[in-house]
């Protein structure tokens, strides 16, 4: 039996990157002194999400064939059953505080329905939702809904979606769009007093839409990766 796991690397990618951010922010709070078993929270939190996350390809199955196989319905309920069940002791604390993200998930079940699952805002939803799980997370280790985080997270991460998009499309159009984000995300960290220097690795965004040197997709993707790993290092010292 085929298990219909995601497989967009890049997705994966995004989530663990975007855990890891958010372990590193908690843990300068030093949630040991006022939490008990503070790494249980995390750990059943970051495997109910990923669980989840997998409920996309069945969900996408479904509205594609319109519910004719019920294999794709029976892995739906799995992942999701599975999910919820793991992050039972997170959401008796934090289903209200978490609730208005609920619209998150609709929009994007909608586009799907809708068969827009490539359009750009497909995508930046769909990283909205990835990139939850920092907030998650750092909510079952210090108790508290950081929207900060979720937003300095947010906007590190979804300028990959324009770093591809600029990679397949190669207009100037795309080029400056990304330009244009990059300072944008910068305005966005100053004005929520978020510590600009996290978003560092964005200059390589920069300069290659500048000189738009050929890559392989997959050349884009390992330097997406490293960027991700110089945030989480850059969060672990600049955090605040």
């Amino acid at each position: 039996m085929k298990i219909p796991f995601v497989k967009e690397w890049g997705s994966w990618a995004v989530f663990i990157s975007s855990c890891m951010a958010a372990l590193m922010a908690g843990l300068l709070t030093s949630p040991w002194e006022t939490r008990g078993n503070f790494a249980q929270g995390p750990a059943l939190a970051i495997l109910g999400l990923a669980f989840l996350i997998n409920s996309k390809n069945p969900l996408a199955s479904i509205l594609r064939t319109k519910g004719q196989k019920k294999e794709h319905l029976l892995w739906l309920l799995f992942f999701s059953a599975g999910g919820t069940a793991l992050l039972i002791p997170f959401l008796i604390d934090g289903f209200d505080a978490f609730s208005i993200f609920s619209i998150l998930v609709l929009s994007y079940v909608t586009l799907l329905h809708k068969g827009k699952e490539h359009n750009l805002f497909t995508e930046l939803n769909g990283f909205a939702l990835l990139t939850l799980c920092a907030p998650v997370v750092y909510f079952t280790m210090t108790g508290e809904l950081s929207l900060k985080l979720y937003a300095a997270v947010l906007l590190f991460f979804s300028a990959g979606v324009f770093k591809v998009r600029v990679r397949t499309r190669k207009t100037l159009k795309y080029r400056s769009i990304m330009a244009l984000y990059c300072v944008s995300a910068v305005i966005f960290y100053y004005l929520l007093d978020i510590p600009v220097i996290i978003l560092l690795p964005l200059i390589e965004n920069i300069i290659s839409v500048i000189l738009m040197k050929e890559e392989k997709l997959r050349t884009t993707g390992y330097t997406e990766l490293i960027k991700g790993i110089m945030f989480i290092i850059l969060i672990s010292f600049f955090w605040q």
